[in-house]
């Protein structure tokens, strides 16, 4: 015959069965989200690599094209002094 001890202590394990059940599933949901969140601050860093590349690039470009219009405006400086001093003999003669 079940006495009332026997009773609590079935109570007592079923309410452990479920407790455990739940923190199976809490530890699981957790797990999820950091899995989630994980995937995404690697994605977040791909991104950043690729537009971190990217400026990269467009600063060399920029570099570049700004050495070669510097080259430009001095040869161009050098083309119009030597033509306002033809300009200036010419009209000196």
């Amino acid at each position: 015959m079940l006495q009332s001890k026997d009773i609590l202590f079935f109570v007592l394990s079923f309410c452990a069965l479920w407790f455990t059940l739940f923190l199976s599933w809490l530890i699981w949901q957790v797990a999820s989200i950091l899995k989630n969140v994980n995937d995404v601050i690697g994605e977040a860093k791909e991104k950043l690599s690729l537009i971190e590349k990217t400026m990269s690039a467009m600063r060399e470009r920029l570099e570049k094209a700004t050495s070669i219009f510097g080259a430009l405006a001095t040869g161009l400086e050098k083309v119009v002094e030597y033509a306002l001093e033809r300009k200036r003999d010419k009209h000196e003669e």
